[in-house]
């Protein structure tokens, strides 16, 4: 019979990354979370999205905050796994300089390289191949797009219709769902097709890839609950990048996340879901040191009141009026809990029976809880006599504007056009 104590691959996978600060799927399972409050307030609203999808409304979304080290990545990775357990498709975003929260179109690639669905692997063509075009929720899609008091971009219209007429053509209906995706499409190639089944939409023209965005969160949403799936839930780690941006970046980034987040009436994407992760300080610096709050409306007041309420929407999201909940210290109990899975994971890991005494260690982050145990087993496993002591040093999470930041890598596509 194999011991229970036999090490595992998965279990030294999951200590990985435990020790490393960046849980990964198995080890958040296996650890759960004592998180209860934002646990409750975002299953109940889970079982509001799909009502709101219906009405043709966006479910509001909230933020969690807290210091660096208390867990903020770990709860997002439980919220994931609850989301596939009820049923919605995710993606799991982590803002950053390749994936920056003011380029929209950026961050709807990114959401869809990340998308995960509950009942297969894959993203965005395999939500396609799921799609029935005989079922109900096939034609409800079909109808919705096509209905011109929905608004729904013409581009979105066209493809879906061709995707309908052409679906023998599978180079084509290819190139038609990776422009769904966020890849180029040809317009007069879009109006070609048209004519060849005798259909034509005066709208049809070229756009920037910018503003291509929202529609495309928008479209994508729709086609997700047509595919079976309750609704689509974005979660964005590591807001608080935004502070290091410049004050312009800023803007753009909180205009962004008033519409993802449904703080837009005008510009919502029903049927999709966000939370947002940051650290504590950020509201501090941008907000009280900054003052972008007495900044913003000077900047824009006269010249585009529109943009200002969109600016000013996001800045209140992120301040924490409308929404907010934060991180909660763990009690000795919530402590005991994690430090009894967490041993279990060392144990079955690497076959050792590590001690049942929880240190004590003083005040500390969680994060800085788990390594400090993890780093004391390894050094009693390789030698039972030694006496681990161990010190922690707090890290501050450095929010200086960072002008480089913006500048990435990866190639810039937002103002571009699609091709005639």
């Amino acid at each position: 019979m194999t011991s229970v104590l036999a090490p595992a691959v998965t279990e030294r996978q999951s200590i990985e990354a435990l020790r490393s600060g960046v849980p990964n799927r198995a080890a958040v399972r296996h650890l759960g979370t004592d998180q209860k409050a934002v646990e409750a307030r975002f299953l109940e609203s889970l079982s509001q999205v799909a009502a709101s999808r219906g009405d043709g409304r966006q479910l509001p979304g909230f933020l969690v905050e807290g210091g660096f080290g208390t867990g903020k990545s770990h709860l997002l990775e439980w919220l994931q796994h609850i989301s596939l357990e009820q049923g919605f498709a995710c993606s799991k975003v982590v803002i950053s300089k390749e994936t920056p929260l003011g380029d929209p179109h950026k961050l709807f690639r990114a959401a869809v390289d990340a998308l995960t669905l509950p009942d297969r692997v894959g993203g965005l063509a395999e939500t396609v191949e799921k799609l029935r075009r005989d079922s109900q929720a096939y034609a409800d899609l079909y109808r919705l797009v096509q209905d011109p008091a929905r608004r729904f971009d013409p581009l979105f219209q066209a493809s879906l219709l061709l995707f309908e007429r052409l679906h023998s053509d599978t180079q084509f209906v290819d190139r038609v769902v990776a422009f769904w995706g966020g890849d180029r499409i040809n317009v007069s190639d879009l109006k070609k097709q048209l004519r060849t089944i005798g259909q034509s939409l005066p709208d049809l023209r070229s756009r920037r890839v910018r503003d291509l965005a929202l529609p495309r969160f928008r479209f994508v949403a729709e086609l997700l609950a047509a595919a079976g799936y309750t609704g689509w839930v974005l979660l964005l780690d590591e807001v608080e990048l935004v502070a290091r941006l410049s004050l312009a970046a800023r803007e753009h980034s909180c205009a962004t996340l008033a519409a993802l987040s449904g703080h837009l009436k005008h510009a919502s994407v029903p049927g999709a879901f966000l939370v947002g992760a940051m650290t504590d300080d950020f509201t501090g610096e941008v907000f009280e040191r900054r003052r972008d709050r007495e900044k913003v409306p000077q900047r824009w007041a006269e010249r585009d009141p529109g943009h200002l309420a969109e600016i000013e929407a996001g800045m209140q999201f992120l301040a924490g009026r409308r929404t907010g909940l934060r991180i909660q210290s763990p009690d000795d109990e919530a402590l005991r809990r994690t430090f009894e899975r967490v041993r279990d994971l060392y144990q079955a890991a690497y076959g050792w029976q590590a001690p049942d005494e929880i240190p004590a260690d003083g005040k500390r982050s969680m994060r800085q809880h788990v390594r400090d145990w993890i780093t004391r087993w390894d050094l009693l496993r390789l030698d039972p006599a030694y006496r681990p002591d161990i010190e922690v040093q707090s890290i501050t999470v450095d929010l200086a504007e960072r002008p480089d930041l913006e500048r990435s890598d990866e190639p810039d596509e937002e103002d571009e056009r699609l091709p005639e």
